[in-house]
């Protein structure tokens, strides 16, 4: 497991919990997720810090997004390149970086319930396992499926199973080939009572990435399906993690 950074700032006390998000111009939702944290008790704030990690936002960086008072601790780095879809190595960056023995990692759009937290903080944790997520709608608290790309595991855990492969930077919607690593590393224990809230982009405009396309050119597509099997039969190089330059903003 790679060693934590010296840029951070010793502390008065551990985190047990550190909550990683990757950010990419989201910065109305990066607003209200500042505002909600905001509104967590202190029993959950005393236990918990945020990390944002910027995938080198070019214009509307995650560092000028207007933060309010009483937020726990938190941090806000920065990739210094842009390359599309770079949040697996956003997420590695965020694991390096945390202080706290227990990693919460999500997505920009899904902000995490306070009784979510509490939960989390109280009951009692196998560090050997990964821990999943049901799933609400954040206006309506109506039910929706789980989200496939949540983790709450120990940062122990995650460098075991070795964290997002960065040689898939680019190309979007191979996220999933870290869970099916994790699958085959340890057991999966699915919290169904414990949910993260989605913000729709009907809500909030930037909520999901809007500035970027989803569609892979033909290039893209070819490479992210050959390069999963020269990676299994060993003909290139194992998962590539902390490859990125990148600072600490905040």
């Amino acid at each position: 497991m790679p060693e934590g950074s010296a840029s951070v700032a010793p502390k008065e006390h551990t985190p047990l919990i550190s909550l990683v998000f990757a950010y990419y111009e989201n910065p109305s939702m990066l607003e209200l997720q500042w505002k909600e944290i905001a509104k967590y008790p202190a029993s959950v704030k005393d236990k918990l810090e945020v990390l944002i990690v910027d995938d080198g936002s070019p214009t509307r960086p995650a560092v000028d997004v207007a933060r309010p008072q009483n937020l726990p601790r938190h941090s806000i780095f920065r990739i210094d390149r842009d390359l599309r879809w770079n949040q697996d190595a956003a997420r590695n960056i965020g694991a390096h970086e945390a202080q706290a023995p227990w990693l919460l990692l999500t997505d920009i759009d899904h902000v995490v319930p306070k009784w979510t937290l509490s939960h989390l903080i109280g009951m009692e944790k196998d560090p050997s396992i990964f821990y999943t997520f049901s799933r609400i709608k954040f206006a309506t608290g109506q039910q929706r499926e789980p989200h496939p790309n949540s983790y709450f595991m120990t940062k122990e855990l995650y460098w075991a199973i070795g964290g997002h492969d960065e040689d898939y930077g680019g190309i979007y919607g191979k996220d999933f080939l870290f869970r099916k690593r994790a699958q085959r590393h340890t057991s999966e224990f699915v919290l169904h009572d414990t949910p993260l809230a989605r913000v729709g982009s009907t809500l909030v405009g930037d909520a999901g990435t809007r500035t970027i396309s989803r569609k892979n050119t033909l290039g893209q597509r070819v490479w992210g399906y050959l390069l999963p099997w020269l990676k299994a039969v060993k003909l290139w190089r194992g998962v590539q993690t902390l490859t990125e330059s990148y600072r600490r903003v905040v």
